[in-house]
């Protein structure tokens, strides 16, 4: 009769209960300071036919009986609990012990909330003990006799009997640790999950557009102040470029055209490289955080230096050119009188001051015709180049706020995308939790924990109504008077 419950107790819980062996020593277990000692000591004076064991057994000797010892001194916790189930998995017939009664005159309410941690479900013998007093003398006071009575009646019972209890009571054991875990997980779990899914909700509703506004800002800020930073410098650039053109250019046409050029490939280059930079930053700073996703610039276009229109073409005379030739023969015949006054009181020399006039005076006025008209035209070119850099500034400055505007466009729309990409995904995700918000208060993922429930209740209730039969089957047989009564019956019958 009891392989079937114990079948369907090993299907429930993992755990083989037909295992179990017994024997017929008395195992005594606690942890320590409880009095484990003194109590094995009490049943051996009481009972010195009984193998009585302190917490372990000789190998080979399999124990019939095991007493789980605690006090009122001490609460239970995790050590106990584990060494209850550990006796009931190993011997089965199990009962709890509590020592020290003469000490301790509150111990049945201690003794009660012992119970309801190590025996939830009140299914093992509990006893009340002093070893203390029955070592003193006063056995029938200490209880150690109902104690000695109760193992008498366990070992004494049929081999077959005694195992299919002790395989009964293990069973129920592992059916109750089963229960025990399913009451205390079913509705916590449940409730647990409900807070935490309904705390996850709330967390990602709120971030789905958090950020966006702010990054935005900072993308418009940023590529403003890097706007900025890149015109001022250009201006300043171009204008060391033009006091270099004044000072340090080359003279000739060709050769200056050159450097000029150069020099102007080289600002315009860095110009632009650093402006790449600026906004790599900014949009380094505004996308943190976010998804990658590539995004090639577009080359830069050149930025040439016009052409040198009105300086090509040849001069040609006018006032200012008659003018400067005017200014130039007066000079030079001034200068050249002054250089031959000395000569004129030599009457030797007389003859050839008049000639020597005229030439120094021509010579002096071509040179300083030459030197005017030099400076002429390195003022020209001076002012034809920095009117050249002033137009390829302005065209490289207008580049510049493209680049910049096509930035933002850019960096924005990353930022667009990236938020929509994210608030797809907290829909998906938010939706998920509302199906799983919606299972748990609508029942269904209890449902499998509820009908395993049932029939571990069911199971356990069978392995009980057993265990109590088996014991009251062997007290009808040991009762004296029930076995008169039934003797009496059966003359009365035949």
């Amino acid at each position: 009769m009891s392989t079937r419950v114990l079948e369907a107790a090993r299907e429930l819980t993992g755990f083989d209960a037909a295992a179990v062996g017994t024997g017929s020593g008395v195992l005594v277990v606690g942890t320590d300071g409880v009095g484990v000692r003194t109590l094995v000591d009490a049943v051996r004076e009481l009972a010195p036919d009984l193998e009585t064991h302190a917490r372990a057994l000789e190998v080979g000797n399999q124990p019939g009986v095991a007493l789980v010892v605690v006090d009122p001194s001490s609460s239970v916790g995790d050590e106990e609990l584990h060494l209850v189930e550990r006796v009931r998995g190993t011997v089965g017939t199990v009962a709890l012990v509590c020592t020290k009664i003469d000490a301790f005159w509150e111990w049945p309410r201690i003794v009660r909330a012992h119970r309801k941690t190590l025996d939830p479900f009140g299914t093992m013998p509990l006893f009340g003990v002093s070893a203390a007093a029955s070592l003193g003398g006063a056995v029938e006071e200490s209880g150690v006799d109902a104690l000695v009575g109760w193992i008498r009646e366990a070992l004494e019972a049929p081999a077959a009997v005694r195992i299919e209890r002790a395989r009964l009571a293990a069973g129920a054991g592992a059916v109750e640790h089963l229960l025990d875990d399913t009451d205390a997980g079913t509705d916590t779990d449940t409730s647990g999950a409900l807070d935490e899914l309904m705390s996850t909700r709330r967390r990602l509703v709120s971030s789905r557009d958090r950020g966006r506004v702010d990054r935005l800002a900072a993308v418009r800020a940023g590529l403003t102040r890097a706007r900025a930073q890149s015109s001022a410098e250009l201006q300043s650039r171009v204008r060391g470029l033009a006091a270099l053109v004044a000072d340090d250019a080359p003279g000739t046409g060709a050769e200056h055209q050159s450097w000029l050029r150069s020099r102007w490939a080289d600002l315009a280059d860095g110009i632009r490289r650093d402006a790449d930079e600026r906004i790599d930053e900014v949009a380094a700073t505004s996308l943190v955080g976010l998804d990658p996703e590539p995004s090639p610039q577009e080359p830069w276009p050149e930025t040439p230096l016009p052409a040198d229109g009105p300086g090509n073409r040849r001069r040609r005379g006018g006032a200012e050119d008659a003018l400067l030739v005017i200014i130039g023969a007066s000079t030079g015949l001034g200068v050249g009188r002054l250089v031959v006054a000395p000569m004129a009181s030599v009457q030797t020399l007389q003859w050839i001051s008049m000639p020597l006039t005229l030439l120094l005076g021509i010579g002096v006025a071509v040179w300083v015709i030459r030197v005017r008209r030099g400076a002429l035209d390195r003022a020209d070119r001076t002012g034809r180049s920095t009117e050249r850099l002033t137009v390829a500034r302005s065209a490289l400055d207008h580049q510049l706020g493209l680049r910049f505007a096509a930035a933002e466009t850019r960096i924005a729309g990353q930022i667009a995308r990236a938020h929509e990409r994210r608030a797809r995904r907290t829909s998906e995700q938010v939706a998920q939790i509302d199906d799983e918000i919606r299972r748990l208060r609508s029942g269904t993922a209890n449902q499998d924990v509820r009908v395993r429930r049932d029939r571990a209740e069911a199971v356990h209730r069978e392995l009980l109504a057993r265990s109590e039969q088996l014991w009251a089957d062997d007290k009808d047989e040991n009762d004296p008077s029930t076995n008169d009564q039934a003797g009496s019956g059966e003359d009365g019958t035949r």
